[in-house]
């Protein structure tokens, strides 16, 4: 806890300096209008008080919410990160191993001996000369 010098609090202000503003504010306001100016005072800094409460739970329950949502993104963050590097564990702890032929049932690529059968006999057709190499309705 720090101490704050009186000094620094009333401005330089000393003991019989104060007193000589007392006895100016009973002189100009009289002894009836005191207590009034007291209790404004102090209503007002009531109110200042309240708003000083009520501005420091917003900012809490504000702060509150961010910091939570804060936590949820950060363990979105690490639960992507850890399903990132999951994977490319995996994948460093296979290339230590060999790579093995995949037989696929749905290759559908033909063999060499089935294409060059296939481009033969269009080799074949295309090589007769213009009006011979067009195809009819009939077949022929």
């Amino acid at each position: 806890m720090v101490i704050i010098p009186a000094h620094s609090i009333l401005f330089g202000i000393s003991g019989g300096e104060i007193l000589i503003i007392l006895v100016a504010v009973l002189v100009l306001f009289g002894p009836k209008k005191i207590p009034e100016i007291a209790r404004m005072l102090g209503r007002g800094i009531n109110e200042v008080k309240k708003v000083q409460r009520e501005i420091n739970s917003e900012i809490h329950r504000y702060s509150a919410d961010i910091e939570h949502e804060a936590r949820d993104v950060q363990e979105k963050i690490d639960r992507l990160k850890k399903d990132l590097t999951t994977p490319v564990e995996e994948q460093t702890a296979h290339k230590n191993k060999p790579a093995e032929p995949v037989d696929d049932p749905q290759n559908t690529e033909k063999t060499d001996q089935d294409s060059d059968t296939l481009s033969d006999t269009k080799d074949a057709e295309n090589d007769l000369p213009y009006p011979y190499n067009q195809k009819t309705g009939n077949g022929t």
